[in-house]
């Protein structure tokens, strides 16, 4: 479904990305692992249309988007989650989650938004609050609510347990689990990668802008470097034994 080739992205001087390959098949979810400022965004940036791509190839659906804007990129079906989940804090939950339908029917956006609240109810418990007065929790669940407004086939997902509590983060993958269950493909980018990676098929770590490993997600997490680098201390003092 999508195939980035040999992808370069720069800002100014700055390369970001150098040479990233990545391939997502329809219907899975693949996970990219990387510490803070390895590009993970960058990536998900450039295959919105946010960031243009400097040299390399990106394809979805056998289609060129290496030149897309983000309003073209949308509707060819890929919706991005944003870092810090950014919603519009002044309006309601309701009118957030419409935001993602701008583009559909009332009648289309009605039968998504009834979909949506069987996911997440509290959404719909709180449909006329504010968003800026949901949790952390609650407004990821929101920023996800309102991507799949657009019915999308691909879904980017920037960062999703970012300041969220643990049992916070097990409840938005596995909502995303049962998201990719439906047959929803998935792309995610995450500095946590034992949960990034426990709900994944495949994986890929970037470091300094490159893809250093791949492969399924068990071998990703059963690799002794990505458990040194990824998993936390008591994995690294194994690893120095």
């Amino acid at each position: 479904m999508l195939k980035l080739k040999s992808l370069c992205v720069s800002y100014g001087a700055v390369e970001a990305l150098t040479n990233v390959s990545v391939h997502v098949s329809e219907g899975e979810f693949v996970s990219l692992i990387g510490s803070n400022g390895a590009g993970k965004t960058t990536l998900l940036n450039s295959v919105m249309g946010i960031i243009p791509a400097k040299q390399g190839e990106a394809v979805f659906m056998g289609e060129s988007i290496a030149a897309m804007k983000v309003h073209q990129a949308a509707a060819k079906g890929i919706a991005l989650v944003p870092e810090g989940r950014r919603v519009f804090a002044n309006m309601t939950v309701l009118e957030n989650i419409l935001m993602g339908g701008f583009s559909k029917s009332s009648r289309e956006n009605s039968e998504k938004i009834e979909e949506i609240y069987s996911m997440f109810p509290v959404l719909k418990e709180r449909k006329n609050q504010q968003a800026g007065m949901l949790s952390g929790g609650e407004q990821q669940m929101l920023a996800i609510g309102r991507a799949l407004m657009c019915r999308p086939k691909l879904l980017l997902m920037d960062e999703p347990s970012m300041g969220l509590a643990p049992l916070v983060i097990k409840d938005v993958y596995e909502k995303l689990a049962a998201l990719s269950k439906t047959g929803l493909t998935i792309l995610l980018v995450e500095q946590n990668a034992a949960m990034a990676l426990k709900y994944a098929d495949r994986g890929y770590v970037l470091e300094n802008g490159r893809i250093v490993l791949q492969g399924s997600a068990k071998e990703l997490l059963g690799d002794n470097e990505v458990k040194r680098a990824y998993l936390g201390k008591e994995y690294k003092e194994k690893w120095e034994r």
